[in-house]
């Protein structure tokens, strides 16, 4: 399974995607307090900063995952999926993302 294909699946599956934007927007909210008025971002581009932590998260599990799961099998996407709810991986990153606290 490529990056963007687990990427893909993830965004479709994973039910705590809008927990995580959730508490990102508010901390990078809480960071913009922070900045000086003039230095201070949009809503745009705090809502690009958190794409791409989403983005950084999601393919952290993704390098982690690839050095476990064997995918020489003659469907790779499909030893992802079956990787995947076998070992409850999807129920487990949700919990993980219920559990994320931003500093």
């Amino acid at each position: 399974m490529t990056f963007k294909e687990f990427l893909e699946y993830i965004n479709e599956q994973l039910s705590g995607k809008s927990t995580f934007y959730e508490k990102a927007m508010e901390d990078q909210l809480a960071r913009n307090s922070r900045r000086a008025p003039a230095k201070r971002w949009n809503e745009t581009k705090m809502e690009r900063a958190v794409d791409k932590m989403w983005i950084e998260l999601v393919r952290s599990i993704y390098d982690k995952f690839k050095t476990i799961i064997n995918s020489k099998s003659a469907d790779p996407y499909q030893g992802w999926i079956e990787f995947m709810n076998n070992n409850e991986s999807l129920e487990n990153l949700d919990e993980m993302i219920v559990d994320l606290e931003f500093e």
